[in-house]
């Protein structure tokens, strides 16, 4: 087969990835080996978001929540956990992910049920992919177009694609293409982070087999523990089964069962574990990314200790009502059908997004300034190691510093030295602590829209993703309502939207501690004669902007600074 845009994997970055570049024109097939799209925020069950709050969850991200939040009648209807601002039921989220792909038109082909046998590679060239499709059967795929099948035997096919996106959970496209690519935590010394470890180590973030839980004051269905149950595994869990009340020899807080219950609560008295704390977070290890046999056994038994968490809550918590809801995913255990995989093999590319690049330094509130930028994020440095919670001379300990909101160069997403391949989902170039905050739900739907957009460009123009200038692909997502600056109060559908994120690109940007603009904020002489520092004039025309402009708004001044840059001075 033939197509112009190949993504492989249909999660958070794939599925978006498609859209964009469907949406501009481009024939797209995207290939999912699970039976859904939507990666960690709808088939791994993960339909709680974090982070990229307010205005700060533009382009795909929010037209999806705007979807969720007219379905359930409001934002507020949406704010039903305390982690999130946006929950919501795996059911809901599926009709507003099938709207925004039919949104995409006929130049969108999703493969579902299809795994990634091999990379197609020449030298540096990454030319397409090989694919195993399960049952594919005889018709030719949907939305195929004029595009040209060659079967290679029952259930396998070669597609030749211009580009290709790396947006697997794992990372496997960089793996079967022999690519070079970073795996755990990376020395002070490889990436000069203050706060990286003195020795690397394949330490990764572990994954989590999430569940959706239903209430149900008559349930009797109290979930089966395995053979290897015990509920000493998860004591200290909450404080409802503890054995101390130490929070600093426990390394976290000790939450009530209110709190808990209450964590990731969805619409409809429903909940996603996804408890942080000595739940069901599964250690996880190279293995599982390297070893495709030995990965679905570690598979199932995530879910084992999810089941045995559950049936845990439902006795010796003393909660039996809190049981597995079985209309949540249509598969045999009800389970979602992918796990919530939060950190991947990480390409090397252009550049290597490190700590200081997402946090200020001690004279400043905001990070560097990053005019590349192609996508935002406002999540803290999170990292989930199971390992945390041993003993204290036995666990993992890991001092992250305070971050900001943050911004994603291009080059992030474009692969050193290889030519037809583009970074996506949790591949980005970034190092392990940096994935901390790179990796959450709505910052990678928006590295995908960004990688579809990029793709969709470089196709159009007949150049390489590496040839093509950031601001061709910053005014594509501009216009598609992505935030590139990140200020929690500038929404995509303020008119001055493009004009103050093109300026803060530029340089010219209010930094405040709650990170807003206030537009209708007045501006004082100080403020004023700092942003025209930038500029050469003469005295009485300085002083004529800074006289005409003193204490009228934000807005207002910032038009006049608008036309000032673009007038080339």
């Amino acid at each position: 087969m033939k197509t112009e845009l190949l993504i492989v994997g249909g999660g958070a970055s794939g599925i978006c990835a498609g859209i964009q570049a469907a949406r501009m024109g481009i024939k797209t097939l995207v290939v999912e080996e699970s039976p859904m799209a939507g990666g960690m925020f709808l088939a791994a069950g993960v339909t709680a978001f974090d982070g990229n709050k307010y205005a700060v969850g533009g382009g795909l991200f929010g037209e999806f929540r705007k979807k969720l939040e007219d379905h359930y009648g409001g934002p507020e209807k949406t704010f039903t956990g305390w982690i999130s601002l946006t929950c919501f039921e795996p059911h809901v989220g599926k009709q507003a992910l099938d709207e925004l792909i039919a949104s995409a038109g006929d130049n969108l082909t999703i493969w579902y049920n299809t795994k990634l046998v091999s990379v197609i590679k020449d030298a540096n060239n990454i030319k397409g992919a090989v694919v195993e499709r399960q049952n594919p059967g005889t018709a030719e795929p949907r939305n195929s177009g004029d595009t040209e099948v060659r079967s290679l035997g029952s259930s396998e096919v070669l597609i030749n694609a211009e580009i290709t996106i790396e947006a697997t959970e794992y990372g496997d496209l960089l793996y079967k293409a022999g690519l070079p690519f970073r795996f755990g935590r990376e020395s002070t010394f490889e990436s000069g982070e203050p706060s990286a470890p003195h020795d690397p180590d394949e330490i990764v973030q572990d994954l989590t087999f999430c569940a959706i839980l239903k209430k149900d004051p008559d349930n009797i269905k109290i979930v089966p523990p395995s053979e290897n149950y015990d509920p000493e595994r998860f004591v200290n869990s909450t404080a409802v089964h503890a054995n101390s009340k130490d929070e600093k020899y426990l390394n976290h807080k000790l939450h009530d069962w209110d709190s808990f219950i209450s964590y990731a609560a969805l619409p409809g008295n429903k909940y996603l574990l996804n408890w942080p704390f000595r739940s069901n977070d599964y250690p996880t290890t190279r293995e599982i990314y390297d070893d495709f046999v030995k990965r679905e056994w570690h598979l199932e038994k995530a879910k084992e200790l999810t089941r045995d968490y559950i049936h845990y809550m439902q006795t010796k918590l003393g909660h039996p009502e809190w049981g597995l809801d079985e209309t949540a995913y249509d598969t045999p255990d009800h389970f979602p059908p992918i796990p919530y995989v939060r950190e991947s093999r990480r390409g090397i590319g252009n550049f290597y997004m490190r700590e200081w690049d997402v946090v200020p330094d001690e004279y400043t509130l905001r990070p560097p300034l990053l005019s590349d930028s192609i996508a935002v994020g406002d999540y803290f440095l999170d990292h989930h190691h199971s390992h945390m919670f041993h003993e204290p001379e036995e666990r993992l300990h890991e001092e992250l510093p305070a971050n900001a909101p943050f911004q994603i160069p291009m080059d992030c997403l474009i692969p050193a030295g290889v030519n037809g391949l583009l970074l996506a989902e949790k591949s980005i170039s970034v190092s392990h602590i940096v994935n901390g905050c790179t990796r959450l739900q709505p910052v990678v739907m928006l590295i995908g829209q960004a990688a579809g957009a990029l793709a969709a460009v470089a196709i159009k123009k007949g150049r390489r993703p590496a040839d093509i200038p950031v601001e061709d692909v910053q005014d594509v997502l501009l216009n598609a309502g992505c935030q590139l600056f990140p200020y929690k109060d500038l929404w995509n559908t303020n008119p001055r939207f493009t004009k103050i994120q093109e300026l803060a690109l530029a340089g010219f940007f209010v930094v405040k501690e709650d990170f807003t603009f206030e537009g209708d904020e007045p501006v004082t002489r100080p403020e004023i004669e700092a942003y025209l520092e930038a500029f050469e004039m003469d005295e009485d025309e300085y002083n004529e902007i800074v006289d005409a402009h003193e204490g009228k708004t934000r807005y207002e001044f910032f038009d006049t600074l608008y036309d000032l840059y673009k007038s080339g001075y």
